[in-house]
């Protein structure tokens, strides 16, 4: 009897640990816009020039995992879109579009917060590079 007792209780134990890491592995994909923005996370979604030929072709400069349904769904499969316009978050397999008057983006998709972001900090590293070479002695 003592050792059946023992059995369920490890049984019961390993099932709240997984139980638990389950839910734990879920709240981070339903809550990403919880995760704070990380902009070293983010970069620009083509890796070279879109073709001339447009296509098929222009798959080859996004990453691979953006082909997914769920993923290309959100740049409405367009690939050119996507390489133009959109910033990559690989870590966490996310898109967004970053266009000309979207500035404001979906607070609810976090959208806001990274283009914002992540042009402010490279305007900002831009201005600040041109000040030093304008003024190397100015400190």
């Amino acid at each position: 009897m003592i050792g059946m007792r023992e059995k369920s209780v490890v049984v019961c134990g390993k099932r709240l640990l997984a139980l638990i890491s389950i839910l734990l592995g879920s709240a981070v994909q339903a809550f990403s816009c919880d995760q704070p923005v990380v902009i070293s996370n983010w970069s620009f979604c083509a890796t070279g020039n879109v073709s001339a030929e447009g296509g098929a072709a222009d798959w080859k400069i996004v990453p691979a995992w953006t082909r997914k349904d769920a993923i290309s769904a959100y740049f409405g499969n367009d690939p050119r879109l996507l390489a133009n316009h959109g910033l990559c978050n690989a870590k966490f397999q996310r898109v967004v579009l970053c266009q000309p008057g979207w500035q404001t983006g979906n607070p609810d998709e976090c959208s806001y917060l990274v283009c914002s972001g992540y042009y402010a900090s490279l305007v900002g590293k831009e201005e600040r590079e041109a000040y030093e070479r304008d003024h190397p002695t100015a400190q």
